[in-house]
């Protein structure tokens, strides 16, 4: 075998597994399997082996045997030069879903928020810089599509984001935002929102929109996810979102602090 560039040296290095004995254990074929998945989203969803080898920055041969591969095992779907993903993609989500207790715990108080004030109520988590919704519940008047459960908000600009990173210490909010956009942060105004106990944010996300969030507890008093209600603004007053739909959150996040693992 040739020697290897020293940027791919390099790379190979970097891939050392926590608590793996080296580099060896790491798997290539695996990875880029989940990165061929991970391309496809609402603007990309119908691609050819060529659009994700672009994509990527893989070889055509290198794409061609992972796209067969997931084929073969049901994750994506051709037709003609294209591949989309399929339904069995969801197998993945629903054992989340199933196996962690936050989403199934947590779920029906979402409902019973939505009826309390008539506006969407949702849990979200932390997955690197962004907060991933892993509860949600919708009026009926509003259309869910596009905005449910795996939708995924920046955690520095959302309240459910920042709750969450305002529980993290400096340190981790650099391995969840990457170093550079941890140092641009405001982290004074990161411990406020620890010590207020809420992030209230508008126009975050949505222009004429804004949301109030409060972080749940587990058993053991670590953040493990956040509350919130968002709605337009028109109709929800910021006062009453302070006076009216917060003491509601912090209502919910004490029961279910005995209840989360």
């Amino acid at each position: 075998m040739g020697r290897l560039a020293d940027e791919d040296s390099a790379a190979r290095r970097r891939r050392r597994l926590p608590g793996a004995a080296n580099t060896a254990d790491f798997s290539e074929a695996l990875a880029r399997g989940l990165s061929v998945l991970a391309v496809f989203n609402g603007e990309r969803r119908r691609l050819t082996q060529a659009d994700l080898a672009r994509e990527l920055g893989l070889s055509r041969a290198t794409v061609r045997r992972a796209v067969l591969t997931l084929e073969h095992l049901g994750y994506l779907v051709a037709d003609g030069r294209t591949y989309g993903l399929s339904p069995g993609v969801l197998r993945l989500a629903d054992a989340y879903l199933t196996s962690n207790p936050v989403s199934a715990v947590t779920q029906p108080v979402c409902e019973r928020i939505r009826t309390r004030v008539d506006e969407a109520c949702s849990v979200a988590v932390l997955d690197g810089a962004d907060a991933v919704v892993v509860a949600r519940a919708v009026p009926r008047r509003l259309a869910a599509v596009g905005s449910g459960i795996g939708y995924r908000t920046p955690a520095a600009v959302s309240s459910l984001g920042r709750v969450l990173l305002a529980h993290l210490s400096p340190g981790e909010r650099s391995a969840c935002l990457g170093t550079e956009a941890a140092a641009s942060l405001d982290h004074d105004a990161l411990d406020r929102v620890r010590e207020d106990g809420y992030a209230y944010v508008a126009h975050d996300i949505e222009a004429g929109a804004h949301s109030i969030a409060v972080p749940l507890h587990r058993w053991d008093d670590r953040v493990t996810a956040a509350l919130h209600v968002g709605c337009s603004l028109e109709r929800i007053s910021p006062q009453a979102m302070h006076d009216e739909v917060l003491p509601l959150l912090r209502e919910a996040a004490g029961e279910l602090r005995g209840q989360l693992i």
